[in-house]
């Protein structure tokens, strides 16, 4: 009995270390994902103030032909 569940808490020591492994994994990719997006959100800000400038500009344009 006591081998089985000497084998039984090493098993379960190598499934929490993977799952901390998989966890790390999912951590970084996470982050690496989180800077991705604001990244994108800040250059769609640029681009939708650029669209107001031209957009803005255009209308000038057509007050004075």
């Amino acid at each position: 009995m006591t081998k089985e569940l000497i084998s039984e808490i090493n098993e379960l020591k190598r499934d929490l270390a993977f799952k901390r492994e998989e966890l790390q994994a999912m951590y970084m990719e996470h982050k690496g994902l989180t800077k991705k997006l604001n990244a994108l959100e800040k250059e769609n800000h640029s681009y939708k103030q650029q669209i107001k400038q031209l957009e803005k500009e255009a209308e000038e344009m057509l007050l004075y032909p």
